[in-house]
């Protein structure tokens, strides 16, 4: 477009020129003796028009551009064919690069190897040729060959910033903290404008402790550009906590500095607030301590506020702190941890009912295990009952859980100003543990429900002590029917003994004797004539009902002298009838009903 423009510009100005020497004629007067003598005309001048002139002039020096360019071409031909093969060949090269990137990329091993010595063969020693050789490496799982090449590739300039970020990253890999320290360190010496190398001079200055090396790389990072200023600003007051826990037992004022500049720079960092508060208290100052925890508590109210807010003042009386509970409970509004935080005060009050009272909105919109677990305490130290305080441990466990400190997938019962796990600043949040979240589908109780389990749930110990009188009084019943069933055995097993006397009487011609026996067994007549059937005699009744005896009690009692010991061991008791030859003896077992 340029150009054309450039050319119609031209045009319009030879135009111009042409018009103006045709409004304006004249003649150009020439003495050259060879013009005049052609002409005819020697000695004398020869005038030339100017509408010839001008046009002989601009052919003239147009023709000898074209000659110009015609020798300049001739003369630059081998030149230009050398550079012509050659751009081919950079051109095929580039080529086979740009595929070997894809290849290694997309993870073709073999065909980055391939194109990776194709492209070498074409470029030479192209800075693109070594970083694909090597990733073509690291995709092989030859990692000493790559730290080989990154180590080439650091005598190159333009390469020097891609060879220390694959040797940290390397180091890393294969955990060298002192290695990737010293590859990231040089990075930012050379290109201070690095994020990575920046970020992670930061990351290992924090985890070695050494708080004021962390500090000036932050101050590096925000003048480089590496990070906004209220990111900045929040990774300061995190780094100027950290250090203040390390200072506080061997250092307290200096630490109550730095925990306060922490406190101005990020006033919703709780750490910071709670360690001004407890050196504050160390230090008997308990009014700023208080106001320290207030401010931070109106912008987000945190348990360990409350806890150190209970502890500003040492020895004080229970009424007391429940009073500054109670003030700290209404700074939080309706908010879940003012609520908790008065109860816990009420509880060790024994202000029970105060205690129920906090806890009855925490309850009803979304109850967490700590809800449960002072319902729980508060149960157990009003009424002494174990069964309602069982019940509400019981509802504990299937609650949802209450946040924690968590830094990705790690949970810590203490905040630390840098994650365990990956050294980043700043990673510990208040939240609740992903593996540790409750069923969305867990019902919160309503005040109905509430009422209920309070004041009519009826406790576990008076259901134990019910249904253990149901089942005393069941063995009884049983006992009972084991001791009638137990003498009608004795019964029968006298009767059967008589009529056996009597039999073997009867064998013997010996009628006094039957006579004698049945008198002194006048309480198995009734069994007998129960027994008898179809009007048969009281003596065929009873010896077609008698029950087989033991061979060795038979035996005894066939014997005529008056000796009735027996034998031992038994297998049963001399007075067990034992089982009926027609009937299946009963299947022992205890049976309520």
């Amino acid at each position: 477009m340029f150009r054309f423009l450039v050319f119609l510009l031209v045009v319009l100005c030879l135009g111009a020129l042409f018009a103006w020497v045709a409004d304006n004629p004249g003649e150009v007067f020439l003495k050259w003796e060879w013009l005049a003598a052609q002409l005819g005309r020697p000695g004398e001048e020869v005038g030339v028009p100017l509408t010839l002139v001008f046009p002989v002039l601009v052919g003239l020096i147009f023709l000898s551009i074209v000659i110009w360019s015609i020798l300049r071409s001739l003369i630059g031909a081998p030149s230009m064919l050398s550079r012509f093969f050659d751009n081919r060949k950079r051109e095929k090269g580039y080529k086979a690069l740009s595929q070997g990137l894809i290849a290694a990329s997309s993870g073709d091993a073999s065909t980055a190897r391939k194109l990776t010595k194709e492209s070498k063969k074409l470029l030479g020693k192209d800075p693109l040729v070594a970083l694909l050789g090597t990733q073509t490496a690291i995709l092989e799982g030859k990692r000493d060959e790559a730290r080989e090449n990154f180590k080439t590739m650091l005598e190159d300039d333009s390469t020097k910033m891609v060879a220390l970020r694959g040797l940290f990253l390397e180091a890393e890999r294969q955990n060298e903290p002192e290695a990737a320290r010293h590859y990231a360190e040089e990075a930012a010496k050379t290109d201070p404008s690095l994020p990575w190398a920046g970020n992670a001079k930061l990351r290992y200055s924090a985890s070695d402790g050494d708080w004021d090396a962390a500090i000036r790389t932050l101050d590096s990072n925000r003048s480089a550009g590496l990070i906004d200023k209220l990111a900045a600003k929040r990774q300061r007051a995190v780094l100027l906590t950290g250090k203040a826990l390390a200072k506080e037992s061997e250092n307290p004022d200096y630490a109550l500095k730095l925990s306060k500049e922490a406190h101005k720079l990020a006033k919703d960092l709780v750490p910071a607030a709670t360690t001004f508060a407890r050196v504050s208290t160390r230090l008997g100052d308990p009014k700023s301590a208080t106001k320290i925890i207030e401010a931070s508590w109106k912008i987000a109210p945190h348990p360990e506020l409350a806890e150190a807010h209970a502890a500003i003042a040492s020895g004080e009386s229970v009424q007391a702190r429940l009073e500054r509970a109670q003030k700290l409970a209404k700074l939080s509004g309706d908010n879940a941890e003012g609520q908790m935080a008065l109860a816990i005060a009420a509880i060790d009050a024994n202000e029970w009912e105060q205690a129920r009272e906090a806890l009855e909105p925490v309850l009803t919109s979304r109850p967490t295990e700590r809800a449960y677990l002072l319902m729980a305490d508060i149960e157990e130290g009003q009424h002494g009952d174990k069964g309602r305080m069982r019940d509400w441990l019981a509802r504990a466990v299937r609650a949802p859980a209450d946040p924690a400190w968590v830094a990705g997938n790690h949970v810590s019962e203490e905040w630390l100003p840098i994650s365990p796990i990956d050294g980043e600043i700043d990673a510990f949040e208040w939240k609740v543990p992903v593996q540790q979240l409750g069923d969305a589908s867990t019902p919160v109780m309503t005040l109905e429900e509430l009422k209920a389990a309070t004041i009519q749930a009826e406790p576990e110990e008076i259901i134990k002590e019910d249904k253990t009188s149901e089942i005393e009084d069941a063995v009884i019943v049983v006992d009972e029917a084991d001791d009638k069933k137990q003498d009608d055995i004795d019964s029968s097993a006298k009767a059967s003994a008589a009529v056996a006397a009597s039999v073997t009487a009867a064998k013997t011609g010996d009628n006094q004797t039957t006579e004698k026996e049945a008198q002194t067994e006048p309480e198995t007549e009734p069994l007998a004539k129960k027994e008898t059937n179809d009007g048969a005699s009281k003596e065929e009744s009873v010896v077609s009902d008698a029950r087989p005896m033991p061979n060795k009690l038979a035996a005894n009692i066939d014997k005529d002298d008056s000796d009735s010991s027996v034998e031992f061991p038994l297998k049963r008791r001399p007075d067990d009838p034992g089982p009926h030859p027609d009937k299946e003896p009963p299947k022992k077992g205890f049976k309520l009903f």
